[in-house]
């Protein structure tokens, strides 16, 4: 159980910033530096290599609102007509916007929407709830569980979006673990998110199998969405015919079984879901690149190794290659630092890729005074050849 434990923690180290979660992240942590890691990705030859650097001016549009303070995850999703919604997990709000997360509250999630596609000149502005006149989530929990989001996609006119749903426990030091998946639908993304209708979908279980950690993707007429193995990080594929997912119809995936099997549906037991790649994340993007005709995945490579990694292949279903570092944050190595939630932004404008990643802290006190943590950083890079040329 030592892995899911550190594979939630790596998800949102400040969730709380009580001592006691603290210290059940370093004790996980410790535990798991003692365990081999593989660095094989890192020489795995590839004909051609992501060169990316820090954009400041990029990243200035999650500085903007002095209520917002920070938050994790920035997963970014294409509404359509320049704007892009913005998904983070744990974030610092100050209704005082006093600058100080001492003074905020800390709420499960909040969204951001970004009007204009290049994010060095675009606007955003910043969303979460507010109960008995306090900031709250803006993807309400219900009883002792609340939301992450993961990952989302709009599907003609309809927005879906992907949360893990985390519980409170007892059972183990973080105080916390997964209780599932869970799917919202919103019929009306083109309004202000004040006025979203959100419909809380069936969403089939899988044990152990996060839905959504991976993006979305519409191919060969399915809706397929990537799913982690909260235990080992092994990632699997489900889909649902698109007819029935514009529908807002999660019900009866199918899940990716491999060799002549094919797909098979939640009620074969018979046949268990193929690995489509190993030592993945619960945070990863992937995206299709027309020029490469590849599909490329993104994510941090581990938690020893926290470079910002990439994989290639000629389908969702793989075979996917050896994953390669192209991005050693400057963070790595900084004591009580941690890395993660590696994504890529196809969508976004000012450069030809565009990355973010999170960096958090293990230590109450940075987490709370450090400005220079727990905020998006985000890259803008390219795809260039061996020899350099593009």
């Amino acid at each position: 159980r030592m892995q899911r434990a550190v594979s939630l923690a790596i998800r949102n180290q400040g969730i709380k910033t009580g001592r006691a979660c603290l210290t059940g992240i370093i004790l996980a942590l410790a535990v798991l530096s003692l365990w081999p890691v593989s660095l094989a990705a890192q020489g795995a030859a590839t004909p051609r290599r992501i060169e990316a650097t820090r954009w400041e001016e990029g990243e200035k549009i999650f500085h903007g609102d002095p209520r917002w303070l920070g938050g994790d995850g920035a997963t970014a999703i294409d509404l359509g007509a320049g704007r892009v919604l913005w998904l983070f997990g744990d974030s610092f709000i100050d209704p005082s916007a006093s600058g100080s997360r001492s003074l905020s509250m800390l709420v499960r999630n909040s969204i951001a929407i970004q009007t204009g596609y290049d994010p060095s000149t675009a606007d955003m502005k910043f969303f979460w709830k507010m109960k008995d006149g306090k900031p709250a989530a803006f993807f309400a929990p219900k009883g002792d569980t609340w939301y992450w989001p993961a990952s989302g996609i709009m599907l003609g006119r309809h927005l879906i979006i992907f949360l893990m749903e985390i519980q409170a426990t007892e059972k183990n030091a973080l105080g916390f673990e997964t209780r599932g998946w869970k799917a919202v639908w919103i019929d009306n993304p083109q309004d202000d998110p004040g006025r979203w209708r959100l419909t809380y979908l069936i969403s089939p279980q899988r044990r152990g199998l996060i839905v959504g950690s991976g993006n979305p993707i519409v191919a060969e007429g399915f809706l397929q969405v990537f799913a982690a193995d909260e235990t080992d990080r092994a990632v699997y594929l489900v889909r649902w015919p698109i007819s029935r997912a514009r529908t807002g119809t999660l019900t009866a995936p199918q899940w990716r079984a491999g060799g002549k099997t094919g797909w098979v549906g939640q009620e074969n037991s018979l046949n268990r879901p193929a690995r489509i790649f190993a030592e993945g994340q619960m945070e990863f993007t992937v995206e299709y690149l027309a020029r490469e005709k590849r599909f490329l995945q993104v994510q941090t490579l581990s938690v020893m190794n926290p470079c910002l990694a990439w994989a290639t292949a000629p389908a969702t279903t793989g075979p996917w290659s050896e994953k390669s570092c192209f991005f050693t944050p400057p963070e790595e190595g900084r004591p009580d630092i941690l890395i993660y939630a590696g994504k890529s932004h196809p969508m976004l404008k000012g450069a030809d890729m565009v990355f973010t990643y999170v960096a958090n802290t293990t230590s109450e006190d940075k987490l709370l005074n450090d400005m220079s943590i727990y905020f998006p950083v985000m890259l803008k890079g390219r795809i260039a050849r061996e020899d350099g040329a593009p």
